[in-house]
């Protein structure tokens, strides 16, 4: 039935379809019912069960009334025939005359219909009777609708939708809390959302949400939760109150919204404002630093030049230029990371710059590791700033040193690559192509897999304060 349809049974007045192949006996039945309390009902009547198939196939009828004859069609496999099309509207079978009766009943027994005699008094009745029948069944119907619409509206919704009782024993999942959590619905039916407990809120959480939703008021805050496998996630929880027909709270309903990517996403773009905030100090900083640096190195050269080359301390000096400008190569790189200066590239030999950066090194390790370079002979050559490099290979240097206070093996190494579709699906940030390799490798303990995630957070450090800066 449709909504147009339903609609019209409760706006327009009351519809009844009337077969009957004798016009005589449909006549008498319809004056009839018209010169009683019903004289208002709509009245059709059909001659053939073809026609009264027709008319139940476009609209819906309140009753459909069957006049049959002692010579006609078994009612019984007529009102199968009918009952389908009918959408449920209730049949009253009406013999033609007193002795049929009782088999007409007998045939009606297959089909959902009432048997009434023309002169029986309760003619009028049983038409009010059913009447009534189908207005019943009619909105059991349409409650039923409702019903599955409702469910499968929750079975299919994104949000998980928990369902518990008023001591908060849980009676209902849907297949987004299953997919979410991990957990199934038979492993949390008579359970409470305490197995979801990640233990990151304070018991002052717990006891406002109970005080709230027992209180018969609707509950909303923001929950972390731990799935099946041990895994955190943050979810908006609302918790809204049921009562019975009582008044009392019968059950509570928990819709919880997943936004683990949402704050994922805002803590990165935290981080990138931090950063941005960062390179705007660093390359202030590096601004005055280099104005100082200028000074030193101004300085040292009217130095070297008064003293000449055979003076004692002309080495020295030069050892403060060399420094100096250093100094401004590490000062060219912070304004480049504060997005003030531009990257220096060159065309170079990646082994080249490894061996100037070797001789470095040793006095960086320390005489307890072993340093070992196993640079590729046929390297192609790279584009790149060799200060930033210089500093990536240094600060490595340094956390290998950190992870070895042992002393054992650090392993600095070049070689050609060729990366394909498959390395590319497992790390889909770098395109596929040729590339020059520098790995860096030593003997340590390792990263600990809850830090692999910062490896690439510039600042970030599990080192302890005044042990190193973790770049």
């Amino acid at each position: 039935m449709t909504k147009q349809e339903s609609d019209q049974r409760t706006t327009d007045r009351l519809q009844v379809l009337v077969l009957a192949d004798d016009e005589q006996q449909s006549n008498d039945v319809i004056n009839f019912l018209q010169h009683s309390d019903l004289a208002s009902a709509e009245i059709v009547r059909v001659p053939r069960l073809e026609d009264a198939q027709a008319k139940l196939e476009k609209k819906s009828y309140d009753l459909l009334l069957i006049l049959c004859r002692a010579s006609s069609t078994p009612v019984g496999p007529l009102i199968e025939k009918l009952r389908v099309p009918a959408g449920g509207a209730p049949l009253l079978v009406l013999p033609e005359d007193l002795g049929r009766g009782e088999n007409v009943a007998e045939q009606a027994k297959t089909g959902s219909a009432s048997v009434a005699r023309m002169n029986d008094a309760t003619f009028l009745r049983s038409v009010r009777t059913c009447f009534a029948v189908g207005d019943l069944v009619h909105r059991r119907r349409v409650e039923d609708d409702t019903f599955r619409t409702l469910y499968s509206a929750i079975e299919q919704a994104a949000d998980l939708v928990v369902i518990t009782d008023s001591a908060g024993t849980i009676e209902y999942v849907n297949p987004a809390f299953e997919k979410l959590t991990g957990y199934t619905r038979l492993e949390v039916i008579g359970q409470t959302p305490r197995i979801l407990k990640s233990g990151e809120q304070s018991s002052a959480l717990y006891r406002d949400m109970w005080r709230t939703i027992l209180s018969g008021e609707v509950f909303r805050g923001v929950l972390v939760n731990r799935k099946k496998s041990g895994e955190s996630f943050i979810v908006e929880k609302t918790i809204t109150p049921v009562r019975n027909p009582d008044g009392k709270v019968a059950h509570f309903i928990s819709n919880d919204r997943d936004i683990s990517e949402r704050r994922r996403l805002e803590a990165a773009l935290f981080q990138a404002q931090k950063m941005d905030a960062i390179g705007q100090l660093a390359g202030g900083v590096a601004h005055d630093f280099n104005n100082l640096l200028m000074v030193i190195s101004s300085y040292a050269e009217l130095m070297q030049d008064s003293i000449g080359p055979e003076h004692p301390l002309h080495r020295n000096v030069q050892e403060v230029l060399s420094a100096a400008r250093r100094a401004a190569d590490l000062t060219r790189q912070l304004l480049a990371f504060g997005r003030k200066q531009a990257q220096s590239l060159q065309v170079l030999d990646l082994n080249a710059v490894l061996r100037d950066i070797s001789r470095m090194l040793p006095r960086l390790i320390g005489e307890d590791i072993v340093l070992t370079i196993s640079p590729d002979a046929k390297l192609e050559k790279v584009k790149l700033d060799p200060v930033q490099l210089e500093q990536v290979v240094m600060n490595l240097a340094a956390n290998a040193r950190d992870a070895m206070p042992q002393g054992r093996k650090l392993t600095i190494s070049t070689r050609n690559v060729e990366l394909d579709d498959t390395y590319v699906q497992a790390r889909s940030m770098v395109p596929a192509g040729r590339y020059v390799l520098l790995e860096v490798a030593d003997s340590g303990q390792g990263i600990d897999p809850g830090h692999l995630p910062h490896i690439f957070e510039p600042f970030y450090t599990t080192k302890a304060s005044g042990k190193g800066t973790g770049l």
